[in-house]
């Protein structure tokens, strides 16, 4: 199941998360048109389909918490933290599209691309003061260092293969993917009104799903039609060492050692390594640790209220489990 119907299978009355989210769409895209030369690439962006996972999460937890506080200026700064991330990501990357659209960095050069990813987060912080006091400012502001560290961290490991454990891996998942998707779901919470018990658990049920998600991202990085629209394979020719690389690595294949750190690798090559990866069985283990980090997510919830909201955070857990 796509990620946001399963949120939208389960809140009915999908109105009110609608109005929200078309009130922060209103917002991002005055961000944009206040951006000078950089506004035709933002705009370009930021019209090109994202899902908007982020806020939404934000929202369902403000609603579960009680909704006290203003959440539109949330949703809209975490939207615009992750399109930043995004934009800085394809720079690193050397990206060609996103979100089906040409990359700032190419259709208009790397020094623009970097100043639109600056001027998004400098947009963002200036939200933070609409929360200050209640701890939102520090997290957020927390959450782009372990971004940036767990960028770097995965960043130093492009074709290496020694010493790689699992260990290592959750902590540059964590810092890159996870600690956002948890502060997403605790900062709505906070603003919502949540107790500090109840925000923890939300927070808890967020590491987990943030983990099961680049998870289920670095596994279907291996299947041909996934329907993610990214190119298979895309993270082996890139040397990124994902969850099922560093399993087969760490069985101790001297031949598949050899391969991954070819830079420059042939058809053939990529060839074996797919033949190496599946004779390992390390994409049936990656499923299963998916599976494992959804049930946490959701056990993570269990003394937080029955509601639609609850409903859908769990629904969501399981659809990010759906691997196959």
């Amino acid at each position: 199941m796509e990620l946001n119907a399963a949120i939208k299978k389960e809140i009915r009355q999908f109105r009110e998360m609608s109005l929200a989210l078309k009130n922060m769409e209103s917002m991002l895209s005055d961000i944009c048109a206040g951006a000078g030369e950089l506004s035709d690439g933002l705009r370009r962006i930021n019209s090109s389909g994202g899902k908007r996972f982020r806020p939404m999460i934000a929202w369902i937890c403000w609603k579960i918490a009680g909704k006290t506080g203003p959440i539109v200026p949330l949703m809209c700064m975490l939207e615009l933290m992750h399109t930043a991330s995004l934009i800085h990501d394809d720079i690193v990357d050397c990206a060609e599209l996103r979100r089906g659209v040409v990359t700032i960095n190419i259709q208009s050069g790397i020094p623009a691309a970097v100043r639109s990813g600056d001027y998004l987060l400098a947009r963002a912080m200036e939200l933070l003061k609409i929360y200050r006091g209640t701890g939102i400012n520090e997290a957020l502001s927390r959450v782009s260092e372990l971004m940036c560290i767990g960028e770097l961290r995965q960043q130093n490991r492009m074709f290496e293969t020694d010493g790689l454990t699992e260990n290592e891996y959750r902590e540059y998942v964590f810092g890159k993917t996870a600690a956002f998707i948890a502060e997403s779901c605790r900062s709505g919470a906070v603003a919502g009104g949540a107790s500090e018990h109840d925000s923890l658990s939300i927070w808890e049920y967020g590491k987990h799903l943030g983990i099961a998600f680049q998870m289920r991202d670095d596994y279907l990085d291996w299947v041909e039609d996934a329907g993610t629209g990214k190119v298979p394979l895309q993270d082996l020719w890139n040397g990124v060492m994902t969850l099922p690389v560093i399993l087969a690595v760490n069985q101790s294949s001297v031949r598949l050692n050899e391969l991954l750190k070819k830079k420059t690798k042939s058809e053939e090559e990529m060839g074996s390594i797919l033949q190496l990866i599946k004779y390992a069985g390390v994409l049936e283990i990656t499923q299963t640790y998916i599976f494992q980090e959804c049930s946490l997510a959701e056990s993570a919830l269990e003394n937080i209220p029955d509601s639609p909201e609850k409903s859908a955070l769990t629904q969501l857990a399981k659809s990010i489990s759906e691997v196959k």
